[in-house]
């Protein structure tokens, strides 16, 4: 398994690669105060691949929404040659002030990340 490094040394989420034979488990801990939650997305592409697409950060591709109870925005993890995969962060403020994360990751062919949007690749 191989761990990405995020260049903002704050960020305490992790990312891990490991080869499932033709394809790559991306694996997503975030980290909240509740128990992290573990995201996975099974890929096409090389571990190698992935770690040549990783800029070490996630790309925002929507507008944040945060009323102070949810937060809520897309963001982009990796541009690959026919597609990328999203991650969609939802955090939710419990009533007790803790907060956790209910994210999701996906995979959306023929498109990428860019300049804050979603365009086709």
């Amino acid at each position: 398994m191989h761990t990405l490094i995020w260049n903002d040394s704050t960020i305490p989420h992790q990312i891990a690669l490991e080869n499932e034979g033709q394809h790559t488990r991306i694996e997503m801990r975030v980290v909240k105060d509740v128990e992290p939650e573990v995201v996975c997305l099974s890929v096409d592409w090389s571990v190698e691949t992935l770690i040549d697409a990783w800029q070490g950060a996630a790309l925002p591709i929507s507008t944040a929404y945060d009323d102070g109870t949810l937060y809520s925005q897309v963001r982009v993890l990796f541009n690959l040659d026919n597609g990328c995969v999203i991650w969609l962060v939802n955090h939710i403020k419990m009533p007790c002030g803790n907060k956790i994360s209910t994210d999701r990751l996906a995979w959306v062919p023929s498109m990428h990340g860019k300049d804050g949007q979603l365009v086709a690749v």
